[in-house]
């Protein structure tokens, strides 16, 4: 079911971010724009969207960069790793970014498959929301 409005689009998403949270290792997701702005999120309290939004669209302009300068093609996908976790951002279309807060115990290849199929279906309802 396509939603029929704006308002039900983002609510589509917010449904889809939580119902990713709830049936795989990952803890938050969030959709931002490649400008930096943050468009729909589920995050655990405490997390300031808007930095964050900021932050990953500055890695993310990196590493199109980064992919152009190597000729590797398009940018789909980064990958940060800290001690106490995963993050991960996923390329959606329409100007658009996934990112994924994992555990340090989650199998990555879990991650990434989750996060594509979320962004994938992400792409379809940004499509009839843009």
């Amino acid at each position: 079911m396509y939603p029929n409005s704006a308002t039900d689009g983002l609510e589509h998403l917010k449904n889809l971010l939580r119902d990713l949270s709830h049936r795989s290792p990952i803890l938050g997701a969030a959709i931002f724009s490649i400008e930096g702005l943050p468009f729909v999120s589920h995050f655990t309290s405490g997390i300031e969207e808007v930095s964050v939004a900021a932050m990953v669209a500055s890695i993310q302009a990196v590493g199109e960069q980064t992919v152009k300068e190597l000729r590797q093609g398009e940018l789909k996908a980064i990958i940060i790793q800290g001690s106490r976790g995963t993050t991960l951002t996923v390329s959606i279309a329409h100007g658009y970014l996934l990112t994924v807060t994992a555990p340090d115990n989650a199998k990555l290849g879990l991650i990434f498959n989750d996060a594509k199929i979320c962004a994938r279906e992400a792409e379809t309802l940004l499509e009839n929301i843009t």
